[in-house]
């Protein structure tokens, strides 16, 4: 089995990928048929599925650092306030996406798409580079076999709460 930092790490290889070719879509707005479905495919990945990442970092493995770095400073409270940007910056960026592909296709909406779209996507490569050069290795080099399993065991658990989130919310956004 993979220990919870491999798993991150994969899943941040995965990350990187659909940035790219986020990247790519972003540059290609004028090609707007063959753009739209990707688009589609990452505006949703980057707001919803995303974010369980995120959660299995800061409920699953940031806590057992409190072991060995305080809380509230250094790398963990560094990750956690990049986060948050990444949150704000995400939602502008799909407030973007979602007017282009509701076929508002004015300089404005395509300005924002690219100025929110490459914040996210820059800011999101930088973090990924600190976490894996830093904050995963500190992980690697603490964490004791009992406190990689504990993380391993909620890594589940928070996936299926996100995806009861995610079905809750969905089901009510029909609903006015």
């Amino acid at each position: 089995m993979n220990s919870p930092v491999e798993i991150l790490k994969q899943e941040h290889q995965s990350v990187l990928e659909k940035l790219k070719t986020l990247e790519w879509a972003f540059s290609n707005l004028n090609r707007r048929d063959e753009i739209t479905p990707k688009l589609r495919e990452l505006a949703s990945f980057f707001k919803v599925e995303f974010w369980v990442h995120f959660d299995k970092e800061e409920k699953a493995l940031f806590p057992e650092f409190d072991n060995f770095v305080p809380r509230g400073v250094g790398p963990i409270a560094a990750m956690i306030s990049e986060h948050e940007v990444l949150r704000d910056t995400n939602e502008q960026m799909q407030e973007a996406i979602a007017r282009y592909l509701e076929l508002d296709d004015s300089p404005e909406t395509r300005q924002a798409i690219n100025q929110y779209g490459m914040h996210f996507i820059e800011f999101l490569r930088g973090h990924i580079n600190k976490e894996d050069g830093i904050l995963f290795r500190m992980a690697e080099m603490h964490l004791t076999p009992v406190q990689n399993e504990k993380v391993a065991r909620l890594f589940p658990e928070v996936e299926k709460r996100a995806k009861e989130l995610a079905s809750v919310g969905s089901s009510d956004s029909g609903a006015s």
